[in-house]
């Protein structure tokens, strides 16, 4: 594996188990429950982190502007998708997009790919969606310790 893709690989490895872990003991109400009627729920953060790890991430490390994993529900997003699926989802998600990006070589991580309606280095989108796993985890402890606090 490359060394620049090295950490990345590390950093996917540590957020998706500390997404699993933080789903530890969750109650089918807690999955559901938002903290106001316009916010998210611990479930639509998860939709939202599968999203990512299935079909951003690996999108990005091919640097195509569509991809879609086999056999991917086109209507994902709108599935009332219990807990179990949606970890099982992200974790193989996980391992595509590590097999995936151990094969991208250090130049590649420079290369300009079509991203946001133009151009940006590989590692740069790599280095946002990421990011945004990491993001979406942290609001997804955040609507759990809101649940607790409120339900204690």
């Amino acid at each position: 594996m490359n060394e620049k893709a090295s950490i990345l690989v590390e950093q996917i490895e540590w957020i998706v188990s500390r997404v699993e872990s933080s789903c530890n003991d969750l109650s089918d109400a807690e999955y559901k429950w938002k903290p106001t009627e316009v916010s998210t729920s611990v479930q639509w953060q998860l939709i939202h982190i599968s999203r990512i790890i299935n079909v951003a991430l690996p999108r990005l490390i091919k640097g195509v502007t569509e991809y879609t994993p086999e056999g991917w529900a086109e209507d994902y997003r709108d599935q009332d998708y219990p807990v179990d699926k949606l970890l099982s989802d992200i974790k193989k998600g996980k391992e595509v997009s590590i097999k995936k990006l151990k094969k991208v070589s250090n130049e590649a991580m420079d290369e300009e790919i079509p991203l946001w309606g133009g151009t940006k280095l590989r590692k740069e989108g790599l280095f946002a969606y990421i990011g945004e796993i990491y993001h979406h985890r942290g609001q997804l402890t955040y609507i759990r310790g809101t649940y607790k606090r409120l339900n204690e």
